[in-house]
């Protein structure tokens, strides 16, 4: 069987099983990849991979930059993709058996305080110079991931419908898990959304049903939050770490200096295991040094 075949037909099973737009595009993204290396090395057919074919892919992935994460990816895709070949017969070998993960880090990116405090006047100041949709949009989506601590998949796919100022509520439609969940609203966002809200209403005749868009009132996209932190971070010259994910890491932070506890910020932060939530105190330990001399217990003992 044709290589490039399998790839369609493996897509096409896994729409049918109803993965994410996001994963299709993971497994189309691997299969562009994958399959120009293939075509590059004179391997066409489904017959002619072999454990070795996989290795050398991966060595030259793992040549040309990929970190681990992105390495282990495309590893599990190939895997996937191997497995369905292997239910369909069309191999009759696991051609992954032996390839291994490679160790991660799989620590929190920790962002500085003073990069976020400058992000976030800079953010205000171009609100207050442009009056325009991207001022006041980019400072409400950075305000959302840091008082949410909502992903990025989940901050794109976010329509109005799912704001409720009433109840205080921000319903998340589709979460890691693929499944529907809700964060609550603070009063200090709730004011902010509001603010971006009326803007958006006055900016278009018709009103989006998202809440982030683009100038044509368009979905804004995960690339677009990444671009627009990657802007921003180049801009002010921030070196340290910067990302739409690390802004997940700096509200888990900003909870626990401010005194919750440990199983709140579970459920805040809508980790499925506490052991999960508990790594961050090893992270943040030097943030909470004034917690404790506040509540240091050997008060009033010594």
């Amino acid at each position: 069987m044709l290589i490039e075949m399998s790839f369609k037909e493996l897509i096409a099973e896994k729409r049918f099983q109803g993965l994410t737009e996001n994963s299709l595009r993971s497994y189309e993204n691997l299969f562009r990849h994958f399959g120009n290396w293939l075509q590059e090395n004179d391997i066409e057919h489904t017959q002619d991979l072999t454990s070795q074919t996989v290795k050398a892919y991966l060595l030259h992935c793992k040549e040309h930059g990929n970190k681990p994460k992105t390495f282990n990816s495309k590893l599990k895709l190939i895997r996937s993709w191997v497995r369905w070949m292997l239910d369909e017969e069309i191999i009759d070998k696991d051609i992954c058996k032996n390839i291994k993960l490679v160790r991660e880090d799989d620590s929190p990116k920790i962002v500085r305080e003073e990069d976020i405090q400058l992000a976030l006047r800079h953010l205000r100041r171009m609100k207050r110079r442009e009056d325009s949709l991207y001022s006041i949009r980019n400072h409400a989506i950075m305000i959302t991931l840091i008082g949410t601590g909502l992903r990025v998949t989940e901050l794109v796919s976010l329509d109005w419908n799912d704001i409720d100022f009433n109840d205080w509520l921000i319903t998340i439609q589709k979460s890691k898990s693929r499944r529907s969940g809700s964060v609550p609203l603070s009063e200090a966002l709730a004011k902010e959304l509001r603010v971006y809200k009326s803007f958006v209403e006055n900016r278009f005749k018709d009103m989006p049903e998202s809440v982030f868009v683009n100038n044509e009132g368009e979905r804004l996209t995960k690339n677009g939050v990444q671009l627009f932190i990657k802007r921003l971070k180049k801009e002010l010259g921030i070196q340290g770490t910067f990302s739409p994910h690390a802004m997940r890491n700096v509200f888990i932070k900003r909870l626990l200096m401010n005194k919750a506890n440990l199983r709140e910020i579970q459920l805040l932060a809508r980790h499925s295991k506490i052991e999960v939530t508990r790594q961050y105190i090893g992270y943040f330990q030097h943030e909470l040094k004034e917690v404790l001399d506040e509540h240091d217990p050997l008060k009033g003992l010594l």
